[in-house]
C-alpha cells in the first residue's frame, strides 16, 4: 500500500482531527470501536500522516478498602466513637469490639495521642469528630478529581485507601501529508474486500481492490507470560533443587496439634487467639491423625524433656484436635520428617499460609511462605549459617547478617537481615528445632530450619512500597515488569 493510501477507518480519524489541534486520543469520537480507533492512529503514525506526542500522566483513584472507609468510617474513628461512649475500656473490650481491625485502629489512634495504658484505653478530653469527618471528605473527593495535600495523600496511599496509576496518552495532530491523503481519499473506487455479491455478479473481474502492504507494522499481540510471583516461586524452587533439596507439600487445613502443639507452642499462646488464627468448623467429630504421638506431646508440654521443664500447665487433647487454616509451613516440615525419619533429609516447600491479619501495606491475610529444612547427624549451627549464606546469596543478597532471635520451637534462633538502600531489612527467620519438638517425633538428630515470606521478597525484587501492589491487576505493569533489585 502506498503511504498516502488510507482505509475507511483511518479516513474517519483524519476527518475528525483535520480542523482540530492537539486532540487527545480518547476525545476522537467516530462511528467505530475504540480499539479500531487506536489501531488506526498507529497506522496513520506509521504512514507519517499524523504527528503523535506521547504524554505520561498520573491518576489517583480510591481503592475498595477506601470506599469501605468512606461508607463506614476509619477504624480509628470507630474506636474513638466507642471510647467516647465509655469512661474506660479494657484492651479485651477494645479487641472484641474492633475485631480484625483492632491493630490498625490502635496504631492510628496512637498517632492522635490516644494510647493504651496499663491494659486499658480511654479518652482524655480529645475532640476528633471534625478531623475524621474532614478526612472522609478528602478521601471521597478523590473520585471527583480533588486531590488532597501531599501529606494526606501519602497517608491514603500508604494505607492502601487510594492508588496511583501512571498511563501514557497520545496527543494527535494532522500534518500536511495527512491533509493530502484526506483530500485524495475516494477518488479511486477501491473495494475493501472480496464479497459473495461481487463474485456472483462478476464485477470482481473489473473491480479495483485496495492494495495491502504485508510489511506494514501491525498492533503487537501480547502473549502469555509468568506472573511476577510465579517467576519468583520458580526462581526459589530452582535454587533449592540445585542445592539438592526435595520439595514437600502439605494441607491448607491442619490440626492445631500438628500446626502448634508438635512445635512446642503452648495452648495459651497469643498466636492461637481468634484474632490471629482462622479456625475451621466441622460438623463431624474430628479424629486426630497419628494419635499415637499425642501422649508424648502431652508429656513434653506438661513436664518438659530432660533438663527442659516444659510449660507446666494441663494440656488439652480437645484443643489439639481443633482445625485451622495453617499459619505457617513449618508444619509441613515436622509432618514430613515424622513420616520420613531416615537421614539425611533436605526438604523445602513454597506454599500458602493464612493469618487473621488486618491487611495493610506490609501485612496480608493470605501469603506464601518459603520453608527449608535439613535433618542429619553431621549438621550444626555452622551448617545452618552456611546454608543461609548460600541460599540468600543465590537470591542476590551477598552480605547478610544473622541476628539472635526467639521462636518457640527453635533454639538457638536467628533472623536474617540485609541492607537495602542503607536500611536494615529483615528477610526471614531460622534456627535448630528444640528437643521438645524432635524427641516426641522420634527424631534423634538435629533439624535445621529456615524460611522467609515470598511477598516480602517480591517487594524488594520489584521495588514496591506496599505489599498489596503485588496482587493488583495492572496489565501494563504485568506485561512489562522487570526486576529492579
Amino acid at each position: 500500500m502506498e503511504k498516502n493510501e488510507i482505509s475507511p477507518n483511518e479516513y474517519k480519524v483524519l476527518n475528525f482531527i483535520k480542523n482540530r489541534s492537539d486532540v487527545p486520543e480518547e476525545d476522537i469520537d467516530v462511528d467505530t470501536d475504540r480499539r479500531i480507533v487506536s489501531s488506526s492512529i498507529s497506522y496513520l503514525e506509521f504512514k507519517n500522516l499524523i504527528n503523535v506526542n506521547k504524554v505520561t500522566e498520573e491518576s489517583v483513584s480510591i481503592t475498595e478498602e477506601g470506599k469501605k472507609y468512606i461508607e463506614n468510617g476509619f477504624p480509628e474513628e470507630k474506636l474513638y466513637n466507642f471510647l467516647a461512649k465509655h469512661e474506660k475500656c479494657s484492651m479485651k473490650e477494645v479487641i472484641d469490639y474492633m475485631g480484625s481491625d483492632y491493630k490498625i485502629a490502635i496504631a492510628n489512634t496512637a498517632k492522635l495521642g490516644i494510647k493504651p495504658a496499663n491494659g486499658e484505653m480511654a479518652l482524655h478530653g480529645e475532640k476528633l469528630d471534625d478531623i475524621f469527618r474532614n478526612k472522609r471528605m478528602e478521601l471521597s473527593g478523590i473520585s471527583n478529581g480533588k486531590i488532597p495535600d501531599k501529606v494526606t495523600l501519602d497517608e491514603f496511599l500508604h494505607r492502601g485507601l487510594a492508588a496511583k496509576r501512571k498511563y501514557t496518552k497520545r496527543i494527535i495532530n494532522i500534518n500536511e501529508s495527512g491533509k493530502e491523503a484526506l483530500e485524495s481519499y475516494g477518488k479511486d473506487d477501491y473495494f475493501e474486500m472480496l464479497t459473495p455479491s461481487l463474485i456472483a455478479s462478476g464485477k470482481w473481474r473489473d473491480a479495483k481492490f485496495r492494495p495491502y502492504d504485508l510489511n506494514s507494522r501491525v498492533e503487537p499481540l501480547n502473549g502469555a507470560g509468568l506472573h511476577p510471583l510465579t517467576y519468583l516461586i520458580e526462581k526459589v524452587r530452582k535454587i533449592f533443587l540445585e542445592m539438592g533439596f526435595t520439595e514437600m507439600h502439605g494441607h491448607f487445613i491442619e490440626y492445631t496439634g500438628w500446626n502448634m502443639d508438635m512445635l512446642f507452642i503452648p495452648q495459651d499462646h497469643p498466636a492461637r487467639d481468634l484474632q490471629d488464627t482462622y479456625y475451621v468448623e466441622s460438623k463431624n467429630p474430628v479424629e486426630f491423625e497419628n494419635p499415637e504421638i499425642l501422649d508424648k506431646v502431652k508429656r513434653v508440654h506438661e513436664h518438659g524433656y530432660g533438663k527442659y521443664s516444659g510449660w507446666n500447665y494441663k494440656w488439652s487433647e480437645d484443643e489439639a484436635k481443633k482445625l485451622i487454616l495453617r499459619t505457617h509451613t513449618t508444619v509441613n516440615t515436622i509432618r514430613y520428617l515424622y513420616n520420613h525419619r531416615d537421614k539425611p533429609q533436605y526438604i523445602f516447600s513454597i506454599e500458602k499460609v493464612f493469618r487473621h491479619e488486618s491487611v495493610d501495606w506490609k501485612h496480608l491475610s493470605e501469603l506464601y511462605q518459603i520453608e527449608g529444612a535439613v535433618y542429619g547427624s553431621d549438621v550444626n549451627l555452622s551448617t545452618l549459617k552456611w546454608l543461609l549464606t548460600e541460599f540468600y546469596s543465590r537470591l542476590g543478597f551477598k552480605n547478610i547478617r544473622l541476628i539472635p532471635s526467639y521462636y518457640p520451637y527453635t533454639e538457638p534462633s536467628m533472623d536474617v537481615a540485609v541492607d537495602i538502600n542503607g536500611k536494615e531489612v529483615e528477610l526471614g527467620g531460622s534456627g535448630i528445632f528444640r528437643p521438645e519438638v524432635t524427641k516426641p517425633m522420634e527424631l534423634k538428630e538435629p533439624v535445621l530450619a529456615f524460611g522467609l515470606g515470598l511477598e516480602r521478597l517480591a517487594m524488594l525484587y520489584y521495588n514496591f512500597n506496599d505489599i498489596r501492589e503485588i496482587y493488583n491487576s495492572d496489565l501494563d505493569w504485568l506485561k512489562n515488569y522487570k526486576i529492579k533489585f
